[in-house]
C-alpha cells in the first residue's frame, strides 16, 4: 500500500476549552505520525489512513475557533527537505492508536 507524507500543523486559541480539544488533538496524531515541533505532526499515511485522520479532525476541532492545516507532499517532496538540527523526515511503521 503506497502512502503520502503529511505535514500537519495547528494552532488553537489559548483558552480552557481550547486547551482540552488542542491535547486531544495531539494525543490523536500522536497515533499517526511523529511530533516534531510545538504544534507540527509529520505522517506518512495509506488514503485509508488518511480519511480516519481527517474525520477525526473534523470531530475534534471548532472551525470557527481553530485552525488546522494539513500539506500533502509526495515523496519527491520529501527527499528535497531540507532539515537544521533535526532528522530528515523519515517512513516508520504507523500505528494507530
Amino acid at each position: 500500500m503506497s502512502t503520502l507524507f503529511y505535514l500537519i500543523i495547528y494552532d488553537l486559541p489559548d483558552t480552557k476549552a481550547a486547551n482540552k480539544r488542542r491535547t486531544k488533538l495531539h494525543k490523536m496524531l500522536s497515533g499517526y505520525g511523529t511530533w516534531t515541533q510545538y504544534s507540527v505532526f509529520e505522517c506518512f499515511l495509506t488514503a485509508v489512513q488518511f480519511a480516519k485522520l481527517k474525520v477525526q479532525v473534523e470531530k475534534l476541532i471548532k472551525p470557527a475557533e481553530d485552525s488546522v492545516r494539513i500539506y500533502v507532499l509526495d515523496a519527491g517532496a520529501v527527499r528535497k527537505t531540507i532539515t537544521y538540527g533535526s532528522e530528515q523526515p523519515r517512513q516508520q511503521e504507523t500505528i494507530i492508536l
